[in-house]
C-alpha cells in the first residue's frame, strides 16, 4: 500500500479545457436523450414510464413540463426512483424542504467558499456525487428540476460528460492504476474507477488547486499521479452536453454514466431580477 497526493499545475493541459467548458461562456450542445414532454398534472399517470425507460437505457432523462411539480408530486416521482437521501450537512439545511429536496437557488456572487458554491455564480468542477462515499452510499440518481431558469439563456448549464467516453481516453494503463486507487480519507471507499453491471464507473472529484490525497494498492504507485492527470484531462477533453433550463424541466442523472458539472454564470446574471432556481433530489 503507497500513499502520495495530486496538485495540479495551472500549466497541466486539463486546466484550460475546464476554463473553455465551464468559463468561456460557450454554449453546449443539449443531452442526446430526447425530451419527454407532458403535464405536470398526468405526468406521474403515465409519462412518467417513458422517463424511466430511457434512463435505464441511456443513463438520463429529459422531461418537458408545462410547469413544475409540487413538492408532493417531486416526493412521488423520486419515490418511483428510489430512496431520497437526507440533506444533512449543515451548511445547507436552510435551503432545504421535506427533509430531502434541496433548493439551487442563486444568491451569492462568485466565492471561495465551498459551501456556498453551490448556490453562487461560480462554475462546478465535474465530479461524481459524493465520490468519497461508500459506494453502497453514493447516490445513485441527482434529480433536478427547474422552478426557474433565470434571465440569462447562457446561465448555469448543467455540464454531461459520459464515463465509457472517459475510460476510453484514458487507456488501459492508466484505468488499471485508478482501478487500485482511492482517496486516502475514505478507508471503507471504492476505487477512483470500477465495473458495475460491465460498464466503467468513477468515483472522482476534480479538486482544482487542492491537492487530492490518494492510496494505491498495488506494487508500484509511480504512476498514480500521470494516471489522475490522463483522467482530468479525458474528462475535459472528450464530448460533454449541457441542459439549457426552462420553466418545469426536469433532468435525471444516473451517477454510474455520467459526470456532471454546472458552467459559470455569467457576471450580469447576478444582479438578474429572477435568479435560477432548481430543486435537487438525490436518489439511493
Amino acid at each position: 500500500m503507497h500513499h502520495g497526493a495530486f496538485t495540479e499545475n495551472s500549466t497541466d493541459r486539463h486546466v484550460a479545457s475546464r476554463r473553455n467548458l465551464l468559463d468561456s461562456g460557450a454554449i453546449l450542445p443539449p443531452p442526446a436523450a430526447p425530451a419527454i414532454h407532458a403535464t405536470a398534472a398526468g405526468f406521474l399517470a403515465g409519462p412518467v414510464h417513458d422517463a424511466l425507460n430511457c434512463l435505464a437505457s441511456t443513463g438520463c432523462a429529459v422531461v418537458r413540463l408545462d410547469e413544475p411539480l409540487t413538492a408532493r408530486q417531486f416526493l412521488a416521482f423520486g419515490a418511483l426512483l428510489g430512496e431520497a437521501m437526507p440533506e444533512k450537512d449543515p451548511a445547507v439545511l436552510p435551503y432545504v424542504e421535506e427533509e430531502v429536496i434541496l433548493n439551487l437557488r442563486r444568491e451569492h456572487a462568485t466565492t471561495a467558499d465551498v459551501s456556498l458554491q453551490p448556490f453562487a455564480t461560480n462554475s462546478l468542477s465535474l465530479h461524481t456525487e459524493s465520490s468519497g462515499r461508500k459506494a453502497a452510499e453514493q447516490p445513485r440518481y441527482i434529480v433536478l428540476m427547474c422552478v426557474t431558469p433565470g434571465n440569462d439563456p447562457t446561465a448555469s448549464q448543467t455540464v454531461l460528460v459520459p464515463m465509457a467516453d472517459v475510460q476510453r481516453r484514458i487507456g488501459p494503463e492508466a484505468a488499471a492504476t485508478l482501478r487500485q486507487t482511492r482517496y486516502r480519507h475514505s478507508a471503507e471507499g471504492p476505487s477512483l474507477l470500477r465495473t458495475v453491471d460491465g460498464r466503467p464507473v468513477f468515483s472522482f472529484r476534480d479538486f482544482q488547486s487542492q491537492p487530492l490525497q490518494w492510496t494505491h494498492l498495488g506494487q508500484d504507485a509511480g504512476g498514480v499521479n500521470q494516471a489522475v492527470l490522463g483522467l482530468l484531462a479525458a474528462m475535459y477533453g472528450t464530448s460533454a452536453t449541457g441542459v439549457h433550463w426552462a420553466r418545469g424541466m426536469i433532468v435525471v442523472i444516473d451517477n454510474t454514466f455520467f459526470f456532471h458539472g454546472r458552467t459559470a454564470s455569467p457576471p450580469a446574471a447576478a444582479a438578474s431580477a429572477a435568479p435560477r432556481h432548481l430543486k435537487r433530489l438525490r436518489i439511493m
